[in-house]
């Protein structure tokens, strides 16, 4: 399987017919797709060839508290992954990916405040940035 798309996900698994099959598309969801946002942000740290310690200085998080966050100690809330997404310098995608696996919104484009997150993402502003921009229209930075 090296498709990324629910749509062909979901007719690869409408085509699975016996257990055989059914447990090679589980196993190969369960290696491409984590379901914890820790096993998650893992990954992506990975492919960015990056650290905790890389991502908790410019996600500016308390350095304990991210550790906790990746052990899976702690469940970050939406501020955080937000943080953490700018930090690592994830894609919009990746952002609203981290979002859901953590069962937090998604960033909304209709949402004033939400609408200048995508923004620094999409432009991959630093926190500083973000927070200064958040404040310029008299909105809740990132906490």
């Amino acid at each position: 399987m090296n498709t990324d798309k629910t749509d062909d996900l979901m007719n690869i698994l409408n085509s699975v017919e016996d257990n055989a099959e059914l447990n090679e598309y589980v196993n190969d969801i369960d290696d491409r797709y984590p379901a914890g946002f820790a096993d998650y942000m893992k990954q992506i740290l990975e492919q960015k060839g990056m650290s905790v310690a890389d991502l908790q200085k410019k996600s500016r998080i308390d350095r304990t508290y991210i550790y906790q966050i990746m052990d899976g100690s702690k469940n970050p809330g939406r501020d955080k992954i937000i943080a953490m997404a700018l930090g690592a310098q994830l894609t919009l995608e990746e952002c609203q990916r981290a979002l859901k696996t953590a069962s937090e919104g998604i960033l909304y484009a209709k949402n004033r405040r939400d609408s200048i997150l995508i923004y620094a993402v999409n432009n991959r502003l630093s926190i500083m940035e973000t927070n200064a921009l958040l404040e310029e229209y008299q909105t809740l930075p990132l906490q």
